[in-house]
């Protein structure tokens, strides 16, 4: 053999050796655009119903803004279920919160106070849920319902006016005046705003001449 056909020989050996050609560095470059090709589609996937989620959303608060409960509880329905195929931001306590909300001016209180429940598991640490929980026991008269869910969650928030205002709508609705009247006490002097409130409260309008 020729030097000249050594030469070649030589380069087109090393051409095949070259690390860009062997198979294992194919498989590597192959599951490298596998695996950025599944981040982008889960990106994709995430942001999409994100976006769904906000667009349903600010649809159904402007609803609600309009009186039209009905409409507002379907858009709060689609932006949760969009909120949890976001795979990871799938807690969203203010969409359940607003949703319970709706079904409360729907006056459908049994889906309210499943909702405000739920609010108060992703949120415990929020008093709005207990106290949204407790405002729909008192809508359907449940008032030992109302009270004892006021008292659990006046345990984590003593200083929340409404939950004693709450309270003592609860205890009026059992006849039990004494405690209706202290209860409001601490809400008024926690929210003198609520005095004004409890005058127009059909439950609490007997007990707020007794108040200091």
């Amino acid at each position: 053999m020729t030097s000249n056909e050594n030469q070649v020989s030589e380069q087109e050996s090393t051409e095949e050796q070259t690390p860009e050609q062997t198979p294992a560095n194919k498989a590597f470059r192959i599951v490298c655009m596998t695996f950025c090709l599944a981040v982008t589609l889960l990106f994709i996937w995430v942001w999409h119903h994100q976006t769904q989620f906000n667009d349903h959303y600010r649809k159904a608060a402007f609803l609600m803004r309009n009186g039209d409960a009905q409409q507002a509880i379907e858009a709060y329905q689609k932006a949760i279920k969009n909120k949890r195929r976001t795979l990871f931001f799938t807690q969203e306590p203010s969409a359940y919160n607003n949703l319970g909300q709706a079904h409360l001016y729907a006056e459908e209180y049994a889906p309210a106070i499943e909702n405000f429940k739920k609010v108060i598991e992703m949120a415990p640490d929020i008093a709005e849920g207990h106290v949204n929980l407790t405002t729909a026991y008192l809508r359907q008269n449940l008032a030992a319902e109302a009270r004892e869910a006021c008292l659990r969650a006046l345990e984590t928030f003593p200083q929340t006016a409404l939950l004693h205002y709450n309270l003592a709508c609860a205890y009026a609705l059992e006849d039990k005046s004494q405690k209706a009247v202290d209860s409001l006490i601490q809400a008024v002097n926690l929210n003198p705003d609520l005095e004004s409130l409890a005058q127009e409260e059909n439950a609490l309008k007997g007990i707020v001449s007794q108040l200091p």
